[in-house]
């Protein structure tokens, strides 16, 4: 069971390291709804989530005992998934944000994603002149629903630097896959060390600052038993900075998807979001693009030239 699974002792803030927090949320967790998708991305929400505390110091929202991370590996790497038409939208939306920042960079070299889905912004990342572009993902079940052709691009596991020794990226992004890492601050690590001199790191991260998500509270689709940690733009900004990472630059995103994942984000019952769905696809709208501002960020920092 979940529960069995989390380290018995407490972590400090896996951004800064304090020990300084406060309530933010209670366990919830219903084991009847643990299923082949909960540790699946864009999922229909369950809102569930472990017992979370907001760091004192940065502003971190994060789960003091997480499980441990033999569990995780496996729990992602047999998830479901069925999100194909959503990572498409969302690829679309991480291409437009990113254009700015990757026209100022002088690399083409590697380009990482971390957690790629089933891989659809890695042809961006190659039309983009990247050279080679990888994509590494831990479901086996959205490297399968990856296209023939950028299969090859797709490396399965949990990020480690050794799955990277053969390159030295230019850039690697990682978009709403912090949450889901116990030692957040090790992976942004470990990406400094692994970009050229001048190479670029972009993160997209929940805002639980975001009026929307204090709106809804412990109904926003962000509490989630798979976010380890929560960000705000200073607990991003500091992790980042602490890395040794320059020039950071945060700033909220919209995101555009089709209506009806909108709706599936929703904390409405489950019997009417089907109604309304059904609605929706009688007068032909269900799958219309939607752009909403909803919390999230991205954050960009540069690896200096000179160290």
């Amino acid at each position: 069971m979940l529960s069995s699974a989390q380290t018995s002792e407490e972590r400090a803030c896996p951004v800064c390291g304090g020990r300084l927090h406060a309530h933010f949320a209670d366990e919830r967790i219903d084991h009847d709804k643990v299923n082949d998708y909960t540790y699946a991305s864009r999922k229909q929400p369950e809102f569930m989530c472990l017992r979370l505390v907001r760091c004192a110091n940065c502003d971190l929202v994060y789960a003091p005992t997480p499980p441990a991370t033999d569990f995780l590996s496996t729990a992602y790497s047999e998830a479901a998934y069925d999100s194909v038409v959503e990572a498409q939208a969302a690829a679309r939306t991480y291409a437009k944000v990113l254009t700015p920042y990757v026209d100022r960079l002088s690399g083409r070299n590697a380009a990482v994603d971390v957690g790629a889905g089933c891989g659809p912004l890695l042809p961006w990342l190659k039309e983009t002149g990247f050279n080679p572009v990888i994509g590494i993902e831990p479901s086996h079940a959205a490297i399968n629903a990856a296209p023939l052709a950028v299969r090859p691009m797709l490396r399965e596991g949990m990020f480690s630097p050794g799955m990277l020794a053969d390159v030295r990226p230019s850039m690697l992004c990682s978009f709403m896959t912090l949450e889901h890492l116990v030692e957040p601050r090790e992976f942004v690590g470990n990406v400094f060390e692994l970009l050229e001199p001048g190479g670029m790191l972009a993160v997209v991260v929940h805002n639980w600052r975001a009026p929307i998500n204090r709106l809804l509270g412990l109904r926003s689709p962000i509490i989630d038993v798979e976010h380890l940690q929560l960000f705000s733009p200073g607990s991003v900004r500091t992790l980042l900075a602490r890395a040794g990472f320059v020039s950071i630059d945060i700033k909220s995103i919209s995101n555009a998807y089709p209506l009806r994942y909108w709706l599936r984000l929703t904390p409405l019952p489950s019997g009417v979001k089907t109604q309304i769905t059904g609605i929706l696809d009688q007068v032909g709208i269900a799958d219309k693009s939607v752009s909403l501002r909803v919390g999230n960020l991205l954050a960009v920092g540069i690896k200096p030239l000179v160290m």
